[in-house]
């Protein structure tokens, strides 16, 4: 295999940066330039080159148009062969990317003390040459001689320990054939393809949004800085619920009970529809305030990325972004846009290519199943297999009587029923599944809009709660039994062993507890410990 190790140096200062800015903002600015290109060869020799044209022109003599006769090693590629493709024309047929390797081996912390996704840092954890430090390129546009001496040093440091970091990450990493093209797929994603996206829309968008917010203020005869600064809110808040008999609710903070105020806690989601409509008016116009700034920003991302690619937005999705190998995003997170509303107007912003469409699909209860299947819970495979609405079907045996989704006919009042009970039923299969217990349960269908009203007026009680978690527990028991046998395997694993429950895997390697799922893929908890002692299986 022909290893080629490319690291891309980059003018940069305290305001120009891919700190400040997204990739392609930075990319595509008119202040970016770049400065050289380190290559590691596969006989192991490097060098930096000032004349990237003339080095890329060489490289695709030997290696192909595309250098689809090596793999191409990047330690962070959505940045090095986003450069490839957007400036140079080069869509590299192969390439590994050791900081996705690290995600997958050691798990994703990029910011902030113990960070370990990082050159430095892994190159720290392997005990390699430690990484230069480019602060003194600062600001620097054409380095002198002797700046130019210390930059090829610097990057040639950096292509050695990229190699030496693919040479020890990828041998760690579970489904060679699983993962690395699922690695290079997410990074193409990224760095080839994109979303047009309607840019002029964006700021319909936001004028409607500072439209709804100041309409919001004014209903509620306040001024925004009312809304915004704690203490006046508060001291509104509660002028007005006194004028009902009531005081504002408090939560537990560091230092004793303060007023519940911010915008999910349970106390302020019932305010937003309260019956004094002097209240309801001013929990809105706080919780549409303190949303603007992060509505507002979200566009501003959307916005810069897509005018700076001339309308396109890049996928900017990241591989193992969860230790559980799920992706997480960058830039503009295109996973975190709402099926309703703000989050809806977002979603029609973005253009399908000509003759093209797009298709949303939804994995209708997917983590319920596959719990169910890794439980061996099979009368609950057997009525999503034969699809059968378990939800319903809980609720019924809950509430002692049909619950069903509502029908043409069924009156308003009916129909608010049957969604109330059938929700709960909902809940509770989505969320009973994975150990939530009555308390839990209970916050979570006072939150929800469908069931909150079923505690307002009585109909179910804290005690419910508890009758349900219970009912669910001993309907579903093979789910349960999983729960400790999980549990016991991995306190078990710990102290040595290889221990499986049904097609699952627990064994420590090194320091680091892996469990091997029925796919294959492992996932790692590092330096696993527990507060009891374990209760060993026999």
């Amino acid at each position: 295999m022909n290893v080629l190790v490319l690291d891309f140096e980059t003018y940069f200062d305290k305001i120009f940066s891919l700190k400040k800015l997204s990739i392609p903002e930075y990319v595509h600015d008119a202040r970016f330039y770049v400065q050289g290109l380190a290559v590691r060869y596969p006989d192991g020799q490097a060098e930096f080159k000032t004349d990237v044209p003339a080095a890329l022109s060489k490289l695709q003599e030997q290696y192909g148009k595309d250098l689809e006769q090596a793999t191409v090693v990047c330690h962070n590629a959505y940045f090095d062969l986003y450069m490839l493709n957007h400036l140079y024309g080069i869509r590299p047929k192969r390439f590994v990317d050791t900081m996705l390797l690290s995600h997958h081996v050691h798990g994703r912390k990029e910011k902030g003390k113990g960070a370990n996704a990082s050159l430095e840092a892994l190159a720290q954890r392997y005990g390699l040459k430690p990484k230069g430090d480019l602060d003194f390129m600062e600001g620097v546009r054409q380095p002198d001689a002797r700046q130019q001496a210390e930059l090829a040093d610097y990057a040639v440091t950096d292509v050695e320990i990229t190699y030496q970091l693919f040479a020890k990450l990828l041998p760690q990493v579970t489904l060679l054939i699983v993962e690395v093209p699922l690695m290079m797929h997410t990074v193409r994603q990224f760095t080839e393809r994109g979303v047009r996206v309607n840019v002029l829309g964006i700021e319909q968008i936001r004028e409607e949004i500072l439209a709804e917010t100041q309409g919001l203020i004014a209903a509620a005869g306040v001024t925004e800085k009312t809304v915004s600064a704690d203490k006046l809110f508060t001291e509104l808040m509660g002028l007005r619920l006194s004028r009902t008999g009531r005081n504002l609710a408090t939560k537990e903070g560091k230092n004793g009970p303060i007023p519940a105020t911010a915008k999910n806690d349970q106390a302020m989601l019932a305010l937003l529809e309260d019956a004094d409509p002097h209240v309801q008016a001013l929990a809105k116009a706080r919780v549409a305030k303190k949303s603007l700034d992060q509505k507002l920003s979200r566009l501003d991302t959307l916005e810069g990325i897509t005018r700076a690619t001339g309308g396109q937005l890049p996928m900017h999705l990241v591989y193992y972004g969860a230790h559980t190998g799920r992706f997480s995003g960058r830039g503009f997170n295109v996973q975190n846009m709402d099926r309703s509303g703000y989050g809806m107007k977002i979603r029609e912003l973005f253009v399908p290519a000509h003759g093209s469409r797009f298709i949303i699909a939804d994995l209708a209860q997917i983590e319920a199943r596959i719990t169910a299947w890794l439980a061996g819970q099979t009368d609950m495979l057997e009525a999503y297999a034969q699809n059968r609405d378990i939800y319903s079907e809980f609720a019924s045996e809950v509430f002692g009587q049909e619950v069903r989704k509502p029908r043409e006919g069924d009156d308003s009042g009916r129909s608010e029923w049957l969604t109330a009970r059938r929700q709960v039923g909902k809940q509770a299969v989505l969320g009973l599944g994975f150990g939530m217990g009555a308390l839990k349960f209970r916050d979570t269908l006072k939150k929800d809009k469908k069931t909150a009203l079923l505690f307002e007026t009585g109909q179910i009680t804290e005690a419910d709660c508890k009758i349900i978690v219970d009912a669910f527990r001993e309907r579903y028991s093979s789910i349960t039994a999983y729960w400790s046998a999980v549990e016991d395997a991995a306190r078990n694993a710990v102290h040595g062993g290889v221990w499986q429950v049904n097609d699952s895997t627990f064994q420590m390697k090194g320091n680091t507890l892996h469990l091997t799922l029925p796919s294959g893929r492992d996932l790692r908890y590092p330096n696993p410990r527990f507060d009891w002692t374990p209760r060993m299986i026999t």
